[in-house]
């Protein structure tokens, strides 16, 4: 994916400024994944190297921010490739 594209479509979580320093490099991770990818699995943000800027994976890094992991999900879904089988 395009790094331009990826950040595009991560641009509002890049662009809160309530969200902690750790919470803005977790959303460029995603970025630079999806740049070196093209796509990547919502699971993986459970997993190293997300896991090491929280233990507790997305959830427990942006505690009390419910609408906006729930945003970076919906935005990884947005940017999956479509498998167009058949």
């Amino acid at each position: 994916m395009d790094r331009a594209a990826a950040q595009a479509a991560f641009s509002k979580f890049l662009n809160d400024r309530s969200l902690t320093p750790s919470q803005i490099r977790f959303s460029e991770m995603i970025i630079d994944q999806l740049t070196a990818r093209g796509a990547m699995e919502a699971s993986a943000l459970c997993e190293p190297p997300f896991s090491n800027l929280h233990a507790g994976g997305p959830d427990a890094l942006f505690a009390g921010k419910k609408n906006v992991i729930e945003g970076i999900f919906d935005a990884l879904k947005a940017v999956e490739p479509s498998s167009q089988a058949g």
